[in-house]
């Protein structure tokens, strides 16, 4: 193992350090979750519509899903400006980052086992996090999967068509449509067409995304040929764009009374102050056990997933294109991709940046693929 994947390891095991005590200790420190008042939710908050599921039976898991039902509702609802606008911007971060995870998943060298690890975490970053869950899949990955050569490129990118039109097929139908459903119908909708419903069955949307997967994949016609390596641009391309809509969206909020001044209401302007929404509250004042206002928990909550699930899926691209140079495969420039990524973080944010650097990996992979098969063919 190189020692650009331990190092990146171990960077990323802060990040999951991290986020257990930003996330999860936080949230129970502030008082955002608190199963005396899960037990107790009814309505959802600041409303009077009724929280309307159907039980399951175990009542562990009913009170659980009330309680997603209200956090997402607080995001969901625009009143709370600050909490809308944070699951707003880790929208497509999160979208973003499952594409990176997909493609990686159904490389022809993977294992089963590591497929359904990629399943199962995203499942746990829905349920508890995805700046969690991201940081353990990035080691994962370093840890299990194979490191490039000069020899072995074609086995490193290897790929399938069928499965990767499979997958693009499964995302629109498994993740993108519960997304929109979730966002878009009523709360106090009712069966299918309730917006409470949406957003529990959204929670396990990576199961929808590898049914449809299935199917497809299925009813798709084989390779007829072994698969060859190649950069996988419209998969990296979508990802880019899932992550620079919700970027752009949420910076153009922030910028808004800046440049439109009166537009947004004064209260709307307070609520998205800069310093509030880009600086984290910090997990380790001593203010953190002040009980907060449940929309400010939430809010709060999501800043945190959005920092640490972007800081990991960063380092660990950025870990993979530099494991990528080091061998001086290709003729590209380290600095200039890397300023590049920089750039593309800031315009469209770091799920973008990493999606760059993974493209940018993969061309550097395929120029020394055809490089080889050239010189082989000369001798």
């Amino acid at each position: 193992m190189s020692i650009i994947r331990i190092i990146s390891a171990i960077l990323l095991l802060g990040v999951f350090i991290t986020a257990h005590f930003a996330l999860n200790k936080q949230a129970e420190w502030n008082g955002t979750i608190s199963l005396l008042d899960i037990v107790t939710f009814s309505t959802l908050p600041e409303t009077d519509i009724p929280i309307a599921l159907p039980r399951t039976g175990i009542d562990g898991v009913d009170i659980y899903f009330r309680f997603m039902t209200s956090f997402f509702w607080t995001t969901l609802d625009s009143r709370n400006v600050r909490a809308h606008w944070q699951g707003n911007h880790l929208l497509g971060t999160l979208t973003s980052i499952w594409m990176l995870m997909l493609m990686e998943a159904h490389r022809k060298d993977r294992s089963g086992i590591f497929t359904f690890v990629t399943y199962f975490l995203e499942v746990v970053g829905e349920l508890i996090g995805i700046g969690s869950a991201t940081p353990l899949w990035c080691i994962v990955h370093l840890l299990t999967t194979l490191a490039p050569t000069r020899t072995n490129t074609t086995k490193v990118l290897s790929t399938s068509g069928r499965d990767l039109k499979a997958l693009g097929w499964a995302l629109i139908f498994g993740h993108v449509v519960p997304t929109i459903l979730m966002l878009r119908l009523e709360p106090d909708g009712e069966g299918i067409a309730s917006q409470q419903i949406w957003t529990i069955a959204r929670l396990f949307h990576p199961v929808f995304v590898y049914f449809f997967y299935k199917i497809f994949a299925i009813s798709s016609a084989k390779d007829p040929s072994s698969p060859r390596p190649s950069v996988n641009r419209s998969f990296y391309t979508f990802s880019i764009l899932a992550s620079a809509f919700f970027h752009i969206t949420s910076m153009g909020f922030l910028l808004a009374f800046q440049m439109f001044p009166g537009w947004l209401k004064q209260v709307v302007v307070i609520e998205l102050d800069p310093k509030t929404v880009l600086i984290p509250v910090p997990f380790w004042s001593p203010e953190v056990v002040s009980k907060v206002p449940f929309a400010t928990g939430v809010a709060i909550f999501l800043q945190w997933d959005y920092l640490c699930s972007s800081a990991a899926i960063v380092i660990w691209a950025t870990s993979l294109y530099l494991e990528c140079t080091s061998l001086n495969l290709g003729d590209s420039s380290t600095l200039a991709a890397l300023g590049k990524a920089v750039l593309v973080a800031v315009l469209a944010g770091p799920g973008a940046a990493a999606a760059f650097l993974m493209q940018e990996r993969e061309a550097t992979l395929v120029e020394a693929s055809t490089t080889i098969v050239s010189e082989k063919k000369v001798l």
